[in-house]
């Protein structure tokens, strides 16, 4: 499915100045706000003009929860110190406890752990698809998200020291509870403080200021959220444009046995609500047929691209056989590119949610992710659109019309 180069080139002109112009007109876009609620809506009315169809799939979360459970778990904290001096040693093991249990399902496995305490908000997914000129024998499911996320206080300075200032206050959460429960198991067996209870109370009053920082890591305002992650919707209307088969026959794509799907979701960055209510509603239809997925995400430099094989804090494997394609084809058009995982504090994708259920799913991504990073604008007011390279947009067009040939092509 060769395209010219004026063609792509056009393709990526589009993708970014509609971009820019989405964030110009809306701004920030945190979910549920009126912002990305209008976004959704241009997105919507770009696809029906585009594929003849197109549909908004509204569901209901707490966007709030997923980057404020810090201040809670900073309060929590405080609460334990303070049952270290007064010598309560149940409240600081139930605190320290709490501490990482709620950690673990709300950050580490994006569950909803502390949602019911915050204000429920309608979200917008938005959908398309085209239809192969045969028979349906297989999906390819092309994602981006169009909300933007909570400028992140942590990344304002010092960018370099990013993966320490998330790391130090982990490793005193974990001292905290092994320090608690250590203390109570020396009075239960022995009746006395522990030889470490001086030495430990002091480390973790000190650890407090340290820890801290963490109540403030979210700020309330957005990001213009332009690489992430506008940009990769702006993408799907461009990838509609390539793959369908002409103007005359709306909702059909040049492929043969493969249907196209094209899906904007929304509250990503509320910790991948949207992407977990479109696998709510379309399980069966995932299920139904070999699925295949490739998630856009975080577009910045083409010198960066790459494919996960994990995700989900590195704790759920995506398909290494669709990622090493990816790679492949990436490869063929010129573009190096490498196979990454998803560390653990690295967050998480879209691609997760639908990896859970059956989906061959990877992530596309195209910006530095080492440990130690410098300059990022990802997740800061810095994320325009001066900020992402066309030659990595260019990547993005080509890997996916690309891998929509390769697996038509294969059935």
């Amino acid at each position: 499915m060769p395209f010219q180069a004026s063609i792509l080139s056009q393709a990526v002109k589009n993708s970014l100045s509609r971009t820019a112009a989405l964030i110009d007109s809306y701004g920030p876009r945190l979910a549920g706000s009126k912002s990305c609620e209008q976004a959704a809506q241009e997105i919507f009315t770009d696809f029906e003009q585009v594929c003849g169809n197109s549909s908004f799939e509204p569901f209901q979360t707490h966007p709030g929860a997923f980057m404020n459970f810090y201040k809670i778990n900073t309060v929590i904290y405080l609460i334990g110190v303070v049952g270290i001096y007064f010598n309560l040693v149940w409240l600081s093991v139930l605190a320290f406890t709490f501490i990482l249990a709620g950690g673990f399902l709300e950050f580490g496995f994006y569950r909803e752990f502390y949602d019911f305490l915050y204000p429920a908000k309608v979200c917008q997914n938005v959908t398309t698809q085209l239809e192969p000129q045969g028979e349906v024998k297989q999906q390819l499911i092309i994602s981006g998200h169009h909300d933007s996320a909570q400028i992140l206080n942590l990344l304002r300075k010092h960018q370099k020291l990013y993966g320490l200032k998330i790391v130090v206050p982990d490793i005193i959460f974990f001292t905290a509870l092994i320090f608690s429960w250590g203390w109570l198991f020396s009075g239960l067996l022995y009746g006395n403080l522990p030889v470490f209870f001086l030495p430990g109370k002091l480390f973790l009053s000190l650890g407090f200021f340290l820890i801290l920082p963490k109540f403030f890591t979210a700020d309330p305002h957005g990001t213009p959220g332009a690489g992430d992650n506008l940009v990769a919707s702006m993408l799907l209307v461009e990838l509609a444009r390539l793959l369908s088969m002409d103007p005359g026959r709306p909702g059909k794509s040049a492929l043969n046995h493969t249907r196209l799907l094209l899906v904007s979701f929304d509250a990503e960055e509320s910790g991948l609500r949207g992407s977990r209510a479109f696998v709510k509603r379309h399980r069966q239809q995932l299920q139904a047929l070999p699925t295949y997925m490739l998630n856009i995400d975080s577009i910045y430099n083409v010198e960066h691209l790459q494919f996960l094989v994990s995700d989900l804090n590195g704790s759920l494997a995506l398909s290494r056989e669709l990622a090493k394609e990816c790679q492949a084809l990436a490869g063929r058009a010129g573009l190096p590119s490498r196979l990454s995982r998803m560390v653990f504090g690295g967050g998480s994708t879209d691609a997760a949610e639908l990896a859970k259920v059956g989906v061959q799913a990877t992530t596309m991504l195209a910006m530095p992710t080492a440990l130690v990073r410098d300059g990022l604008v990802y997740h800061t007011v810095r994320d325009t659109v001066d900020a992402i390279e066309p030659e990595a947009v260019r990547a993005c067009l080509e890997v996916a019309c690309r891998l929509a040939e390769k697996l038509d092509l294969a059935v």
